[in-house]
């Protein structure tokens, strides 16, 4: 059952209080009635079973049956991806939130098509909200702000994160052997736009000694890019400890 998305659930609290959007999901989508069970997360490791106990005109009370409090594991996935023409980086959001990628790192690459508005950020993070609640994932990943590239390796960088590139072209490593050389580092995977990194770019990258992997033998869209490489990326992780979360 999809779990409803609310910052201010703690695992002390007996009631808690549900207004605005959530609100209006949970009374006006959903057509929830007192009574009725709803699961909540806090984007930061807890989830509840709840039980509603009063609906007003703009606010609903539930009462906390049990809360379940996870532990993140380690090492952490990231994905910097290039900024993408007609939504389709919501899409990158969406999926890569359900497979539980814990911070995003937009990129404005040679080749990105798509323009910065002064919403961007706040329609990804509207999109991971909305894949957590729907997969029930305890944690709502972290959105930084779009960054031309060397800006954004700095900060990736600086952040804790070993970073792999995937290339489409040149030597490459298969993406176990590069797992393999950053043992138990977070990981960041870099996704390149519609038509790939630029030549300056992949030198930026071998200056850099950013390891470079290839995805398989196909060319791949840069958002069923991001999917494969995290899914492998995952599975790698389950194999080595099947409760990673």
């Amino acid at each position: 059952m999809p779990c409803f998305y609310v910052p201010d659930l703690n695992k002390t609290a007996e009631n808690i209080w549900i207004t605005g959007e959530e609100f209006h999901h949970i009374v006006h989508v959903r057509r929830k009635k007192v009574g009725d069970h709803i699961d909540l997360t806090n984007g930061n490791g807890l989830l509840a079973d709840t039980i509603i106990t009063e609906i007003g005109k703009k606010k609903l009370t539930v009462e906390i049956r049990d809360t379940k409090e996870i532990e993140a594991s380690q090492p952490k996935i990231a994905v910097a991806f290039s900024l993408l023409k007609s939504k389709h980086d919501n899409l990158v959001i969406e999926k890569l939130a359900e497979l539980g990628v814990k911070e995003f790192f937009p990129l404005i690459t040679e080749r990105s098509v798509r323009k910065i508005s002064p919403n961007t950020t706040e329609k990804f993070r509207k999109a991971a909200i909305a894949a957590i609640k729907q997969c029930d994932n305890a944690f709502l990943p972290e959105i930084n702000l779009p960054l031309e590239i060397n800006d954004a390796l700095e900060q990736i960088t600086n952040s804790g994160f070993s970073i792999i590139v995937a290339l489409e072209t040149g030597e490459r490593n298969s993406l176990n052997d590069a797992l393999a050389k950053v043992a138990d580092e977070n990981i960041c995977i870099l996704i390149g736009p519609e038509g790939g990194f630029s030549s300056q770019e992949i030198e930026l990258f071998d200056q850099r000694k950013i390891i470079p992997v290839t995805l398989g033998n196909h060319i791949l869209r840069a958002e069923t890019a991001s999917i494969v490489a995290v899914s492998q990326i995952l599975y790698y992780l389950l194999e080595r400890d099947p409760t990673y979360y």
